[in-house]
């Protein structure tokens, strides 16, 4: 069997992401990613099982990167865990945030890929989890402070809005000045909120 040709790779990647970035993962075409690659589409699927793998694969550094900023939050939501104190509490809350702006800024094409592309992937599912578990740990997290949980579905929306702001902003295609303001803002509207159920449960 022939060597597979990887001076393609990078042509396919390039091509790739242009396409689902335009149209979505449902709309874009793999005839068209050939096209703009200059290869066959059997080129794509000697590499890739399908459109799902194309796509999924053109986040796997984006994931890993999520990862690794997203490690020493954990530790600031176990102090605020430890010391029960509202203040706490909105520093891990805001140094999650802080995360997610950087992501934003950072990486704007692999988010808008990730929150505004994916409908129909597995992409997706992947997103829908990380909105469940993330309301889920915040309902744990609350709980295990106060000893009583906040309303889940309460929770669940306020994690489904905060996804949901990320999505308006990427599509709006800000620059990354106005961006950072209109996250700011918000981050000041949801600490209000925050610091209102910590009220609530103490």
């Amino acid at each position: 069997m022939a060597n597979r040709d990887h001076s393609l790779d990078d042509g396919i990647i390039q091509a790739a992401y242009s396409e689902f970035l335009a149209y979505g993962f449902q709309k874009a075409s793999l005839h068209k990613i050939a096209e703009k690659a200059g290869v066959t589409t059997g080129a794509i699927y000697t590499r890739y099982k399908n459109k799902d793998a194309l796509f999924a694969s053109l986040l796997q550094d984006f994931f890993e990167t999520m990862q690794v900023l997203f490690a020493p939050i954990a530790e600031e939501y176990e102090k605020a865990k430890c010391s029960a104190q509202p203040d706490d509490i909105l520093r891990a809350i805001n140094a999650e945030e802080q995360v997610y702006f950087q992501l934003l800024t950072e990486h704007c094409n692999d988010c808008t890929l990730f929150f505004c592309r994916s409908d129909g992937s597995s992409i997706e599912t992947v997103l829908h989890k990380l909105m469940d578990q993330k309301a889920e740990q915040t309902v744990e997290f609350f709980s295990h402070i106060y000893g009583k949980a906040p309303n889940a579905d309460a929770i669940r929306l306020l994690v489904g809005s905060q996804f949901w702001y990320f999505r308006q902003l990427l599509d709006q295609h800000m620059e990354e000045g106005r961006m950072l303001t209109c996250l700011q803002a918000v981050l000041d509207f949801t600490n209000a909120g925050w610091r209102q159920l910590c009220d609530t449960l103490q």
